[in-house]
């Protein structure tokens, strides 16, 4: 066994093996319900298996923390006999959609069940306060709106009574707490569709999806500039680039 020099990397070695093993294990070959709404081209580039800049650990270190707030909030919900259905996976063959959702809760009496989908999200103080600033029709991101949509309308397909889906907030440091209901209405619905069929045309035609210039375009987009320019400009086929990074990154 390796001799370690602080309780700190042996805590990051072990999670950042986890993180690997994990990596290697999933399976990149579908458009995924918490990406809706992100950067297309940073979507692409995923499902090609074409890793972003490396991580820092911390990163991996707050997903396990959430983690741990999503299980500890579901065992809450299931002593409470409410509980419907948790973490389960939804996917769409013809539409490579996968995705899965938190939780199905029961709102009401047994006898006149009220089910709801709830989506938890967990942030920093930081920026559970920086939001809670921001103008009422601005607190929850379109693209987590979309995300919650995709649950709903492929959760619907197994439970159609579904009533109503909901993003629940939760400051990890100060055990705040904020909640949204969204009966959305058919638009979104179409919205959620219309991009994963824009997206499978892009797939279908091999054709590298227009850069949005988000932020999480520094990790993916940015990262592969000069690449990406490239293949815009027929320089460099898609196959080409994967096979040259795919075997960089497998080293």
């Amino acid at each position: 066994m390796p001799k370690y020099e602080s309780f700190d990397e042996l805590l990051r070695t072990y999670l950042l093996a986890q993180e690997e093993k994990a990596s290697k294990e999933r399976d990149p070959d579908w458009w995924w319900a918490s990406e809706l709404g992100t950067c297309m081209r940073k979507q692409f580039l995923r499902r090609l298996g074409i890793k972003p800049k490396e991580k820092q650990w911390r990163i991996t270190f707050i997903a396990e923390q959430g983690k741990a707030i999503h299980s500890w909030i579901q065992n809450m919900v299931k002593n409470t006999g409410r509980l419907i259905a948790a973490e389960e996976e939804l996917r769409d063959e013809n539409l490579r959609y996968k995705g899965k959702f938190d939780l199905i809760v029961n709102l009401n009496e047994k006898n006149k069940p009220y089910l709801s989908l709830v989506d938890l999200k967990t942030q920093r103080s930081e920026a559970f306060f920086r939001r809670a600033k921001d103008p009422a029709t601005a607190k929850v991101k379109e693209f987590q709106k979309m995300q919650l949509a995709s649950y709903f309308l492929f959760a619907r397909r197994k439970y159609p009574d579904l009533k109503d889906a909901r993003i629940y907030y939760l400051d990890r440091g100060g055990g705040v707490r904020e909640e949204f209901v969204f009966k959305f209405k058919p638009e979104m619905f179409k919205k959620v569709l219309d991009e994963l069929t824009l997206l499978n045309d892009y797939w279908s035609k091999k054709i590298l999806p227009p850069c949005n210039h988000t932020w999480e375009c520094k990790e993916w987009c940015d990262f592969y500039k000069k690449e990406c320019e490239k293949i815009e400009k027929g320089e460099l086929s898609l196959d080409e680039f994967v096979l040259k990074f795919k075997n960089k990154q497998n080293k």
